[in-house]
């Protein structure tokens, strides 16, 4: 049976890349992450990134080499560090891309959309990626390959980065008890993931049930009094809510009465990795995964 629901998990990764299938030639033009229609007339030589996940999945993509520009932020892989920086990643330096001269700036959406609206006035093409979970992230990978013209690296790494995710959500297939899970994303105050979040998508695949998924908001507030009541199997938390040792969390006022506390089932995750909509996502995912089902993964 297992080896029944690896193969069938591989078909579905095929059939999937197949179906991205487009011709490899310029002018290139596709549908980004927020609609918009984006024509990019030749191969891109100078590309920008203004966000952290945009970065990485351009170096994934082998791509550094004709990576002109990056924000601040962006520290992953190493080479990044040593490209040309257009400041922060909420406030990119319009001048300061300009000056670069891009065939391509890659954006991400939220509190760049009036900087966006500056690049289109000027004539410079822009890509959006703004996913919302791990089958989004994989799509936006794949379009960023095709109008760079990695489209063959881009098929590479999709396929790899769905194969990774097929394996973990086979295994969790057939798990008959899901832990319940609270992801700290913030302690003062108690913040969580909820429904529309990349971690509520996460946990779900990991074959977990997340506490905050019902929530009325993607990063809900929540009060000791809700958490004691919802009293989670295992708590996840970002390490820089959850510091160096997370089990110092049953020093906090009330957690020690937790059963996660109690049973020691409280982990922490890297932020980069857990909130870049980047190919480190599925490594969260893998990671999840083990926290939540340890005997499946030994």
């Amino acid at each position: 049976m297992r080896r029944l629901i690896y193969f069938m998990s591989l078909i579905l990764v095929l059939s999937l890349i197949a179906n991205l299938s487009f011709a490899g030639t310029f002018p290139v033009t596709v549908r980004d992450d927020v609609g918009r229609r984006v024509t990019i007339s030749k191969e891109p030589r100078r590309i920008i990134s203004t966000a952290p996940d945009v970065t990485e999945i351009l170096f994934a993509l082998g791509l550094g080499d004709r990576v002109v520009g990056v924000t601040t932020w962006c520290n992953y892989p190493e080479e990044a560090k040593t490209k040309e920086k257009i400041g922060d990643f909420a406030n990119p330096n319009l001048e300061k891309v300009i000056s670069l001269k891009p065939d391509v700036v890659i954006s991400t959406g939220g509190v760049q959309r009036q900087f966006i609206e500056k690049l289109e006035q000027l004539g410079i093409p822009v890509y959006v990626s703004y996913p919302h979970n791990l089958d989004e992230v994989i799509s936006s990978i794949y379009r960023i390959g095709r109008i760079t013209g990695a489209e063959e690296n881009a098929k590479k790494l999709v396929f790899d980065l769905k194969l990774r995710m097929a394996k973990v959500t086979s295994k969790v297939s057939k798990v008959k008890v899901k832990p319940k899970v609270f992801f700290e994303l913030w302690n003062e105050p108690l913040m969580s993931a909820g429904p529309g979040s990349f971690i509520d998508d996460i946990i779900r695949k990991a074959g977990g049930i997340n506490i905050a998924g019902s929530a009325k908001s993607a990063y809900p507030i929540f009060s000791l009094e809700q958490l004691v009541k919802e009293d989670p199997d295992m708590i996840i938390g970002a390490e820089s809510s959850m510091g160096a040792n997370p089990l110092e969390i049953s020093k906090r006022p009330g957690w020690d009465t937790l059963k996660a506390v109690k049973n020691q089932k409280v982990f922490k995750i890297n932020d980069d990795i857990v909130f870049r909509a980047g190919p480190r996502l599925v490594l969260a995912l893998e990671i999840i995964a083990r926290y939540l089902h340890p005997e499946l993964f030994k």
